[in-house]
């Protein structure tokens, strides 16, 4: 229990720290991308040499400069904009390790007391919570300040944690659904359900992995709820399957953010052969082929992270088609030699993909800037 409360509270603390720094970031990388083709021109250093040497041009007219000459007047004599209260990065992360040590204590106590409690009260208690962390991100809905809407990405993920706890209490003490793939299947799509009203709500990066989670385990008791036992490779294939639709939408803006659409998609397209291919070998096409498909549309597209997915896949599929079909007759030392060589073959390819494909993400961002 111990482990598990400081385990939450790194991960609670080591998000907003990187959300801290992303944000602050944000403002840096604007007024970098702003520098551009306009940066010889600031409308507030146009004196008035300048705007009589434009109407002589034929660029504005006289009217236009009379309007632009009021314009500057006016604000050079306005007060500048007040500057926004952020709150301190160091009391954030004390925030989090607060909320976290109380969330930790509140549960061990309602462990503890949870046997004493009828089954309307636990029923009560798990859907008051999530009640409670719905409104509580509501409430924040319309804040600017980057801290308050990170709060309320945490408290709508806890939400979708505290709406599945609620629904395993109703599946199992109320409707007395015994049957562990029924459970499985009620909760994650009651819980997904309400993950996506959330991210339609506020599409932040948690409500969006959130959303992902769900529909997986919703997914994984739908196979389980099918008549009979379903083979392995029918959930290795589900997986993949949910990996490329979401990492097509994500392509496609469909789902926000979309560059973590393309990173779960790719990610889960490529793990997801893995989970019966000691059984069904013939997982390794559809598993290898995804990761070398990533390797090759990473250049075009320019996403260094497709490149960095499908060479981890690519490795790993390898790898193991390499001990699976050859350790026994090349022996262990002489397949870690192979399997070695082959790592340094990825290494050189996918360094060199790497320069091309950031030449060409380049490369698009000028076209971009172009247009």
């Amino acid at each position: 229990m111990i482990g598990a409360v400081l385990l939450g509270v790194v991960v609670l603390v080591a998000w907003g720290i990187w959300a801290k720094t992303h944000d602050s970031a944000a403002p840096v990388r604007r007024a970098a991308g702003s520098s551009g083709a306009g940066a010889g021109f600031t409308p507030g250093r146009a004196g008035p040499t300048d705007l009589e040497r434009w109407v002589a041009a034929g660029l504005i007219t006289s009217e236009q400069a009379d309007s632009i000459r009021a314009f500057e007047a006016k604000t050079k004599t306005s007060p500048p904009p007040a500057r926004e209260r952020r709150v301190s990065l160091i009391a954030e992360a004390l925030g989090y390790v607060g909320a976290a040590l109380a969330l930790a204590g509140a549960a061990v106590g309602l462990s503890q007391a949870w046997e004493d409690f009828a089954s309307w009260s636990r029923l009560l208690t798990a859907f008051g919570t999530a009640v409670l962390l719905v409104l509580g991100g509501l409430a924040l809905l319309r804040q600017t300040e980057p801290a308050f809407r990170r709060l309320q990405s945490v408290l709508w993920v806890l939400a979708v944690g505290a709406a599945a706890w609620a629904l395993g209490v109703l599946h199992t003490e109320i409707l007395g659904l015994a049957a562990p793939e029924q459970v499985v299947l009620l909760i994650g799509a009651g819980s997904a359900a309400l993950a996506l009203v959330l991210w339609a709500l506020r599409r932040d990066p948690l409500q969006h992995a959130a959303l992902f989670g769900t529909l997986a385990v919703a997914l994984i008791g739908a196979i389980l709820s099918l008549p009979g036992e379903a083979p392995i490779w029918v959930y290795g294939l589900a997986v993949w399957a949910l990996g490329v639709l979401w990492g097509l939408l994500g392509r496609q803006r469909v789902l926000q953010p979309w560059w973590l659409a393309v990173a779960l998609g790719s990610v889960s397209a490529t793990v997801g052969p893995s989970v019966g291919i000691d059984e069904y070998p013939w997982l390794l096409a559809v598993g290898l082929g995804t990761a070398l498909f990533l390797m090759v549309v990473s250049v075009p597209t320019g996403q260094v992270p497709l490149l960095a997915v499908g060479t981890l896949g690519t490795f790993g599929y390898t790898t193991w088609a390499v001990f699976r079909y050859f350790g026994d007759s090349l022996g262990v030392p002489l397949t870690l030699v192979v399997v070695g060589g082959l790592f340094l073959g990825l290494a050189v390819v996918a360094g060199r993909l790497t320069q091309v494909t950031r030449e060409r993400r380049r490369s698009l961002g000028a076209g971009e800037n172009a247009e």
